[in-house]
């Protein structure tokens, strides 16, 4: 047995070329009861160290920790270890979950690599919630770079937005609902050395998890025998399909040498539908038992799913784009001298959106006279974002009414924003912050003036930034030239909420759509989901006109990726030509440090050139 990592949530680093946002982290929910301590004779006994000595970490060594549970008790104990790591301003940096599986009156111990590079002393809380026990554990490291710190000298005016530490901070920026959790399970790539423990190694034979060919779906199995003893058992995987139908299962014999090792190859039975297929991989040896989860997609550009678009949907959105034309923008630009640098200079923007609303954003020019790009970004989840200081570009980091501080206004009960006013798709909480998206582009084409090129404009989120990019791009026209997108939510509220039967997607969003119902026993699934309809991404998809940067990953819990897909199959011909898809296979919500700076290439290559014929 072990601890199998199940999300490394979301890796940091990048530079100010581009810090995308809305991927998952925020307020992890503290177990109620849990134990601050465990001691000798506690159900289950925790015992979580450094690997190294006083815990001090760098790039050479990195973040590490050995576990030992014991199960005292009679049952076996099954669960989530969830790590939250603050800096010390004592600000969530990261957070991450890994599966905990150990039998009746066994002792289960492993060693497990946390993704970490920034330099800095930091907070990390362990909390484990199993079937019959939670407890929690915390303790502090510290981690060291020095080339890092070398490169980072007190002073340097893009400290806080040209290091790659800084990056994941606020690329991933997403407040996770109350009671919510990540539940994705990918590889285990780090390799450990602890004597006794198998080193599971499963990756698709195609790196990104896509298959065309379905006599040639298959994944290399690779398993490293750290025991002194001869392991034998069976390996058993179960392909199932995105809603949790069970398509397959197969059982294979293993024997494995002590110290020993096996490579081999798993082939997947073929499948005729285009789809997100899940394949569930349990390992049953002598002294070790692990259960992995892994995702592929086939012939990902013919997965398709009904539209549930209404037939007034163009009107509905012109009424409310009217409507916001009717609104005095009111543009108030404040110098903030306490933000301004000598290289930059740094203005709160506040202005009035729909219904009265005032929402702000923060504006960032390079001090050196000239017309800039401008690069726009949209937040995450309940997440109010900070500026960005680029060297090239203009930044325009946008805080719509989603923020926390400034929602006591219309949302004196402090709601969770899906569901205020879920059940009237004319006060809903969305169609204002769209709305909000929209008249942040205004201001943008209303101040050309102060160094705005607006032939070059590009929009980038994550997450529900994503999503918010994805619908400003579709309800602004030709105005934008790319967009730069990482797992967007709510493409699909129907679809997702038939995934349900997978245990994998019973998460947030829908969950809380689901769980609004079982509150207000007047109001059905129906009712919500038609209301919904109008807020769905992939209704917009076809009004999208320039070019997009797709993140998917498989193991999302949050946005499925069958319904992440299909929307992007929905974009025009025209649109899709000139667009790109990157699949993570092994990833929940969240997207890998390779794309990250694949995403910094993009945007520099898309803000060269000026946007001309873009609607072709």
């Amino acid at each position: 047995m072990r601890v199998t990592h199940k999300n490394k949530n979301y890796p940091s680093a990048l530079s100010a070329y581009l810090l995308l946002i809305g991927l998952l982290i925020g307020n992890v929910p503290v177990l109620a009861g849990a134990n601050k301590t465990t001691f000798a004779g506690d159900p289950v006994e925790i015992r979580i160290l450094p690997a190294k000595p006083k815990a001090v970490f760098g790039k050479k060594n990195p973040v590490k920790y050995r576990a030992s549970f014991k199960n005292n008790l009679e049952t076996d104990q099954e669960g989530t270890l969830l790590y939250t790591i603050r800096n010390s301003r004592n600000e969530i940096h990261s957070t991450g979950s890994y599966s905990v599986k150990v039998a009746a009156k066994k002792t289960f111990q492993s060693s497990f690599k946390i993704p970490f590079d920034e330099n800095g002393e930091f907070t990390i809380r362990f909390d484990l919630t199993l079937n019959d026990f939670t407890g929690d554990l915390t303790s502090g490291f510290t981690y060291k770079d020095p080339k890092s710190l070398k490169q980072d000298k007190p002073g340097n005016p893009y400290e806080l937005n040209n290091t790659a530490a800084n990056f994941e901070k606020i690329a991933s920026s997403e407040d996770i609902p109350e009671n919510q959790e990540q539940q994705t399970a990918g590889d285990l790539e780090e390799e450990s050395h602890e004597e006794g423990e198998i080193i599971t190694t499963i990756k698709p034979i195609h790196k990104d998890g896509v298959f065309w060919d379905p006599e040639n779906i298959g994944y290399h199995v690779q398993l490293i025998n750290k025991y002194k003893t001869k392991q034998e058992g069976t390996l058993t995987y179960i392909l199932k399909t995105d809603n949790g139908t069970v398509l397959e299962t197969r059982v294979v014999a293993i024997k494995i040498a002590k110290k020993g090792s096996r490579q081999f190859k798993i082939k997947i039975p073929p499948v005729s539908a285009p789809g997100i297929y899940g394949i569930t991989v349990a390992l049953n040896l002598s002294t070790y038992d692990d259960t992995t989860k892994h995702a592929f997609a086939y012939k990902p550009s013919n997965i398709s799913t009904p539209y549930h678009k209404p037939p007034d949907f163009e009107a509905f959105w012109a009424k409310a784009k009217a409507d916001l034309a009717m609104v005095d923008p009111k543009y108030n630009i404040i110098l903030d001298q306490t933000r301004t640098t000598r290289f930059h200079k740094v203005y709160k923007v506040e202005m009035i959106s729909l219904d009265g609303v005032k929402i702000f954003g923060w504006l960032t020019i390079p001090r050196l006279p000239g017309k800039y790009p401008v690069v726009v970004g949209l937040q995450g989840y309940r997440v109010e974002l900070q500026p960005l200081l680029y060297e090239n570009y203009i930044g325009f980091n946008l805080n719509t009414r989603g923020i926390e501080k400034n929602w006591k206004p219309f949302n004196p009960e402090n709601e969770q924003p899906l569901l205020i006013n879920i059940t009237d798709r004319d006060n809903y909480m969305y169609r204002g912050m769209y709305m909000d998206c929209v008249r942040a582009i205004d201001f943008i084409y209303s101040h050309e003036e102060m160094g705005f090129d607006l032939s070059r404009v590009i929009v980038f989120g994550g997450s529900q930034g994503g999503t918010l990019a994805l619908i400003t791009a579709a309800l602004t026209g030709n105005r934008i030239n790319s967009l730069i997108v990482d797992n967007p939510i709510f493409c699909d509220f129907h679809e997702s909420y038939k995934l349900l039967s997978n245990p994998l997607y019973d998460n947030f969003p829908i969950k809380h759509v689901v769980d609004y119902t079982k509150d207000n026993p007047g109001v059905t699934i129906e009712q919500l989901l038609d209301n919904l309809s109008y807020f769905e991404v992939q209704n917009f998809m076809p009004m999208i006109n320039c070019s997009v940067l797709y993140a998917v990953s498989l193991l999302d819990p949050l946005a499925p990726a069958a319904t992440v897909v299909a929307a992007f199959n929905k974009m025009n011909p025209g649109a899709i030509d000139k667009s790109e898809m990157y699949v993570a296979p092994h990833l929940g919500h969240e997207i890998t440090m390779d794309h990250r700076h694949y995403q910094m290439i993009w945007m520099s290559e898309k803000l060269l050139r000026k946007r001309q014929n873009i609607g072709k």
